[in-house]
C-alpha cells in the first residue's frame, strides 16, 4: 500500500507541476477540468496546490483508516479511490503534457 500512496502523490504533483508549465505558457484558458479552473480564476495558484494537497491527505487517510477491514471494504474504501486519484492525477499530466507540446 505504501507503494501505491507514493504513486497517488507522485501522479498529483505530475498534474500539478505540468499545470503550472501549461498555465505560464498557454494560459489558464487552457485548463480542461473546470473545476481546477475555476479555483484557478478564483483564487490562483496556491489554491489548486492546496487542493491537491487535500485529495492526497484524504486518499492516505481513508488508506490507513481501512488498513485491517476485510478485503471488500477496503476494496470500497481504499483500493478505488487510490485508483482514482492515481488515474487522475495521470490523466490530467498528460493532458496538461499535451498542451505543453503543442
Amino acid at each position: 500500500m505504501v507503494l501505491s500512496l507514493l504513486t497517488v502523490v507522485a501522479a498529483q504533483l505530475f498534474d500539478l507541476g505540468t499545470f503550472v508549465a501549461m498555465i505560464r505558457r498557454v494560459g489558464p484558458h487552457a485548463e480542461a477540468n473546470p473545476l481546477v479552473a475555476s479555483l484557478f480564476a478564483d483564487y490562483g495558484t496556491v489554491a489548486v496546490a492546496f487542493a491537491k494537497a487535500a485529495l492526497v491527505l484524504f486518499v492516505v487517510a481513508l488508506a490507513i483508516s481501512t488498513g485491517r477491514q476485510p478485503r471488500r471494504i477496503r476494496l470500497a474504501t481504499a483500493v478505488i479511490p487510490v485508483a482514482l486519484a492515481i488515474v487522475a492525477g495521470l490523466v490530467g499530466g498528460v493532458s496538461n503534457s499535451i498542451v505543453i507540446l503543442g
